[in-house]
């Protein structure tokens, strides 16, 4: 009856994580470069029929990932018409259901009340909700590591398990292809772990999980003279962030670490946080599964070091999950008033901190741009636009951040705008007055650049010399639309 009892709670914490990540999802969703980059060659996939063999690219020049992403997505951009909330809310959804994998490997770690802990602060967490609304490849991550997490604790010090190693190697392998900068590292991990049944079918076993999402990007070198792994070469071997060693490259991933630690639970207590966090990894020393956490927590944490070109704070999503159960398992070893009050602070302060993430403000994506455009926001702005202009042919330019990638305005101007107003702007980029062949009004669109203020300036001086004065504006948080006085019959 207790177990029941337990269960249906769990199913509760389940359902309240699931609300608190979807809610106001349709109206608030960040949608910036990198959205519109990966909802473009989604678009040209379902609708084109243009599959790809390749997906994300990563912020290191010609290193791709593996399409997987990609086509697990594919059918929910295909059903709703192109609406990126819909795959955003599956997404959301399969990181929900993974809870309970992630209740059962901390269960099995450490005990019933831990895991129910984790749970509970995993489901009201400001920075894991930041995370889980934050629509990209890296929040995929979450949902894959709290199975990994499962099957680990099943594994742990038991006798060989064939396809038990080849499911923990295909999901760290499919994290590889989701975001290399999180996967690569927990590679080194997993071969410590396996070091105790090192059989040739065990190593076959890890070599085909691990390469099996690697398939598409594996036949993409091959059509194309390997380019991506000459990247990573060039990477790894050279001068601008690959293999090297630095202490000032530890210590500030170590801060960067603890950082996301404190986001994960107790944002912005961060001396509290790290104290927790310490205290909890102190007392799991006597728990026989302590090798495992400690060599999971650490030796991506060592061999992500020994790239000089530091940690970004995502780079460490993986390791939250386990961090939070390390807490909660600190937590529940402190005497009982102290224990209860801990508690009552973690939940009151990630449940104030939810305010930030439903305004809209920036803490609904973890990094990126500084100023705030959600995806209600374009369609403001692109509302506003056809309004003006009465069915009449129009053409726009456009100044967005990271400079004229347009990815998120073009998308929206294929799906949404032409599903509701049935035509699309005679030109968006790269056009001057006499290129315009139907075009009768001209808007243009631009978001605030601090940054760079002249760029923006020269910009504007060439949409003042080439299509005219303003006549009317409107604006949609960081996002203006400005509709310009110009008439094509005047070329």
């Amino acid at each position: 009856m207790k177990s029941r009892k337990q269960f249906w709670i769990v199913i509760c914490f389940i359902t309240l994580a699931f609300i608190l990540r979807v809610y106001k999802l349709p109206t608030d969703l960040l949608f910036h470069r990198d959205q519109g980059l990966v909802a473009m060659d989604i678009y040209h996939q379902w609708h084109d029929g243009d599959i790809s063999l390749i997906g994300a690219p990563s912020d290191v020049d010609g290193i791709v990932h593996s399409a997987i992403y990609y086509w697990m997505l594919l059918p929910f951009y295909a059903l709703s018409g192109g609406n990126v909330v819909v795959p955003a809310i599956f997404q959301i959804f399969l990181e929900s259901i993974s809870l309970l994998f992630l209740y059962l490997g901390v269960k099995k770690i450490f005990n019933e009340k831990t895991a129910l802990l984790t749970i509970v602060i995993y489901a009201i967490s400001y920075g894991m909700i930041s995370y889980s609304k934050w629509f990209i490849t890296v929040p995929f991550i979450l949902p894959l590591t709290n199975i990994l997490i499962y099957l680990l604790a099943l594994q742990y010090k038991k006798p060989v398990n064939y396809i038990r190693i080849f499911i923990t190697s295909l999901l760290v392998g499919q994290i590889i292809q989701t975001n290399a900068a999180v996967g690569v590292f927990i590679v080194p991990f997993l071969m410590y772990f396996y070091k105790q049944q090192i059989r040739t079918k065990s190593i076959a076993a890890v070599a085909a999980g691990i390469t099996l999402p690697a398939v598409p990007l594996i036949v993409f070198q091959l059509r194309h003279d390997f380019v991506t792994l000459k990247a990573i070469y060039t990477f790894v071997f050279g001068n601008s962030g690959g293999v090297g060693f630095g202490v000032s490259v530890f210590w500030d991933n170590l801060v960067i670490f603890l950082r996301e630690v404190n986001h994960s639970f107790l944002h912005p207590l961060y001396v509290i946080s790290t104290a927790l966090f310490i205290w909890g990894i102190y007392k799991i020393y006597s728990n026989k599964y302590k090798t495992l956490v400690y060599s999971y927590l650490l030796i991506p944490f060592l061999f992500l070091g020994l790239f000089q070109r530091g940690a970004i704070s995502f780079f460490y999503i993986a390791a939250l999950p386990v961090v939070i159960s390390v807490v909660s398992y600190g937590i529940l070893k402190l005497p009982t008033l102290l224990k209860y009050l801990t508690v009552v602070i973690i939940i009151i302060f990630n449940l104030n901190n939810l305010q930030y993430l439903y305004k809209p403000t920036n803490a609904l994506i973890p990094i990126g741009d500084e100023n705030l455009i959600t995806l209600q926001d374009r369609k403001n702005i692109i509302d506003w636009m056809y309004q003006k202009a009465h069915g009449k042919e129009f053409s726009v330019w456009i100044y967005t951040l990271p400079y004229f990638q347009d990815y998120p305005w073009n998308y929206l101007f294929v799906t949404y705008a032409k599903d509701k107003y049935s035509y699309q702007p005679e030109q968006t980029s790269s056009f001057s007055p006499g290129d315009l062949k139907t075009s009768e009004l001209f808007f243009n669109i631009y978001e605030p650049d601090p940054g760079n203020q002249s760029r923006l300036n020269a910009w504007f001086n060439e949409v003042n010399l080439n299509f005219g004065t303003v006549v009317d504006e409107y604006q949609s948080n960081d996002i203006y639309v400005q509709l310009r006085e110009w008439n094509r019959m005047d070329l």
